[in-house]
């Protein structure tokens, strides 16, 4: 059992150093890139922040501290999947845990004492793989320079399961990332694939749209050759192909416009439109046969 804590730390913070090569612009204020930082003015008068990075079409939110490695020795805290209030609230009790002599440690040992009900947070090591993907404050805070350890601290299903376990609830698994894993090595998911899907370009449906494609597409064996909006607004990405029971897959969105980004330009694509590929590589749209449209209750 180690504690995760080292009060010899090696930090390279704005606030140690007493500059931001990352920005030019002053902390508080909004440069360029459009972002106002207020990290560092929080850090010096609170000992750490807790930065909230809101949900958006479907994607779960999340929330990590910056500061702990700097005030108190301590990893940083990440927490994904669940309301932002509440993880503010509660990445902020972990670290007055910390402030209060109670670090945290290597061993995976429940963590109590934070969740209601009296539900344990498992602690996990962070892949720095991770780290420009979802902890872009933190690294230009730290001015992009190592040691900088954070964990994610891993919640787990109303009866008391984690993610890893497959009997999980369907929330819990995948509304948290396994940041614990390098990147190549996480099962494909919207976390993974977060990078090559924003901003997310369809404006009526959210990542998690289940959307009909052929196993073929999936496997990669054949392009898209034909993007169907049913009238209800249910999506089909087609390869032409006779399709079979065996040859339908059900996907989600995201997973399908990650492997194919092109289709971005058919994100406004209306219900009751199809798109077809043509032999010269160019698209032709059309409106959907009105038979195909299903009947009216009445």
């Amino acid at each position: 059992m180690v504690a995760l804590l080292d009060p010899r730390r090696e930090c390279h913070c704005v606030l140690c150093t007493g500059d931001d090569p990352g920005h030019d612009h002053d902390d508080g204020q909004v440069c360029e890139h459009g972002c106002r930082d207020d990290t560092a003015d929080l850090v010096a008068r609170h000992g750490w922040s807790a930065t909230a990075v809101h949900s958006d079409d479907g994607v779960p939110a999340w929330a990590y501290t910056i500061g702990m490695w700097h005030s108190l020795g301590s990893p940083e805290v990440a927490m994904f999947g669940l309301l932002l209030p509440d993880m503010q609230n509660w990445i902020n009790k972990i670290g007055d845990q910390i402030r209060d002599g109670q670090p945290l440690h290597s061993d995976e040992r429940p963590l109590h004492g934070i969740l209601p009900g009296g539900y344990p947070l498992i602690i996990k090591p962070v892949h720095p793989g991770w780290y420009p993907f979802y902890f872009g404050t933190a690294l230009r805070f730290y001015r992009h320079h190592p040691p900088l350890p954070i964990v994610q601290v891993v919640w787990p299903d109303q009866d008391g399961r984690f993610p890893w376990d497959e009997h999980a609830g369907v929330n819990c698994r995948a509304n948290q990332p396994q940041l614990w894993l390098p990147p190549d090595q996480h099962a494909p998911s919207l976390w993974r694939e977060l990078e090559s899907i924003t901003p997310w370009p369809f404006p009526d449906s959210p990542v998690r749209t289940q959307v009909y494609t052929t196993t073929r597409i999936i496997d990669g064996q054949q392009p898209i050759r034909g993007v169907v909006r049913d009238h209800d607004g249910a999506w089909q990405f087609l390869d032409g192909l006779d399709t079979t029971g065996q040859s339908i897959a059900i996907a989600h969105l995201h997973h399908v416009y990650a492997q194919h980004p092109y289709l971005a330009q058919f994100a406004t694509l209306a219900p009751g439109r199809q798109a077809w590929l043509s032999t010269d590589g160019t698209w032709t749209l059309s409106d959907l046969d009105p038979e195909d449209k299903p009947a009216e209750d009445g």
